[in-house]
């Protein structure tokens, strides 16, 4: 029996295609770009020394990606080109607002670097003392510091570029993400996770998880939490609008930078000591595969493309 046209041709076209996973590979110095569909590595990219902290742009064209060791970022066009401009001293983390601009968290020097799409400075912050993930809410209004010296939360009008307000966290705070008025700050020396409200800008809940707590992810729709422990191996989840526990989840040896796919199915966790981008599947609460990557990947931030 022959095949029909639209079979025919969906077999030429080959399989669909996911999003893209942009993993720095810390112990290579690159990144690798993995389709999220097949689980194939689509290309590796050399970038500067020591690469953690890795943002998409919210239009997909450009990939972010800090260099510690290099005191860089490598701004990266999707469609090929990779550049080296200056960023400090130890840049970390990094994160892009709606309007395009880049924010960069200058490790050494307690500042944020602004830099425009192309990555010529804009303006320095000052924040806390070793100011390590950033995250800007998807209206374009806010950008959240976390400071892991100083045990606070910086939040910077995007508009102003002021500080708005120096909130107490937990100790050590290092990842960060915002979803609707909640913000989430994993603090890796206390091992918890602080809930504010974004609103009246204080925490309002403190969320025990395992042992250094390093990144935090939430789905779409808020309705699960998931934050990487590196000393336990493990993912701690939280359910619904109380934050109800669920089982832990073991997804290998020291995980660190997490997110989570545009509908909320599916989690990839960057797993440092098993060079491998793990595939969570967020309902049923367990690993799916691994994906092999680079050399020490850590993939801290926005490292997920829109499919």
């Amino acid at each position: 029996m022959r095949a029909t046209v639209p079979a025919l041709l969906l077999a030429l076209a080959g399989p669909a295609l996911g999003a893209e996973a942009w993993v720095t590979n810390q112990g290579d110095d690159t990144v690798s770009v993995v389709d999220t569909a097949t689980g194939l590595v689509l290309r590796t990219v050399p970038v500067g020394s020591k690469p953690a902290g890795v943002a998409v742009s919210p239009d997909g064209r450009r990939v972010y990606v800090t260099n510690p060791e290099g005191h860089s970022v490598s701004v990266i066009e999707r469609a090929g080109a990779v550049r080296e401009v200056p960023a400090g001293a130890g840049p970390l983390g990094v994160a892009v607002a709606r309007d395009g601009r880049v924010f960069v968290a200058d490790w050494y020097g307690a500042t944020v670097a602004v830099l425009d799409p192309a990555g010529a400075p804009l303006a320095t912050l000052h924040v806390g003392q070793s100011p390590s993930g950033l995250a800007a809410d998807p209206a374009g209004t806010r950008l959240y510091v976390a400071n892991r010296e100083s045990d606070t939360l910086s939040v910077i009008d995007l508009h102003t570029l002021a500080t708005l307000a120096t909130i107490p966290v937990g100790r050590a705070p290092f990842g960060v993400t915002v979803q609707g008025n909640r913000v989430f700050v994993a603090n890796v020396q206390s091992g918890d996770v602080s809930v504010l409200d974004s609103t009246l800008l204080h925490e309002v809940q403190r969320l025990p998880v395992g042992e250094f707590p390093y990144a935090v992810a939430v789905t779409p729709d808020g309705g699960r939490v998931l934050v990487t422990n590196q000393h336990s191996g493990t993912l701690s989840v939280f359910d619904g609008p109380d934050y109800r526990p669920m089982p832990d989840i073991p997804v290998g040896d020291y995980p660190e930078g997490i997110a989570m796919s545009a509908d909320g199915t599916r989690a990839y966790v960057a797993v440092w000591m098993d060079n491998k981008l793990q595939e969570i599947d967020v309902a049923a609460g367990r690993v799916l595969r691994g994906i092999a990557v680079g050399e020490s990947p850590r993939a801290f931030g926005t490292f997920l493309t829109a499919e």
